[in-house]
């Protein structure tokens, strides 16, 4: 943590003290001993922010009316709990708050938005999507 603190302190310095002008060049080499950690789980503050983004691009981009909101959110709840970096127990490339096959993006408004595509396409709307999840356990 020191180190840490030292190089920030030098760059800092380093930019503060520089010449102005567009022909100066600063180049700050900074190694860090332990790498920084991925996130591999939301946070609670994350997958509140998420819930809130779900239902709101339900109901401005798809019109789905309070009914159809209540089944996103028991649907989104049942796969992930509103993780966007929620990972299949079972094994498949499901992922995200959706759990879609072969998502890749962190990004919570992508998997939402990939997610709503996917149940329009399919299902038409998002109680027809949670009907057909409670029956098959998957959908």
């Amino acid at each position: 943590m020191k180190r840490n603190i030292t190089a920030i302190i030098i760059l800092a310095t380093a930019i503060l003290f520089a010449p102005f002008g567009n022909d100066v060049n600063v180049n700050v080499g900074v190694q860090l001993k332990h790498p920084v950690k991925t996130q591999t789980k939301a946070t609670m503050e994350q997958k509140a922010a998420n819930k809130i983004m779900a239902m709101k691009f339900a109901k401005a981009g798809y019109s789905w009316d309070l009914r159809q909101r209540q089944c996103i959110y028991k649907l989104f709840t049942r796969e992930s709990r509103f993780d966007n970096f929620a990972k299949n127990q079972q094994g498949s490339s499901a992922y995200g708050i959706a759990q879609m096959l072969k998502e890749k993006s962190t990004d919570p408004a992508i998997q939402i938005l990939n997610a709503y595509r996917y149940i329009k396409h399919r299902y038409d709307t998002p109680c027809k999507a949670w009907s057909h999840h409670q029956h098959h356990d998957w959908y």
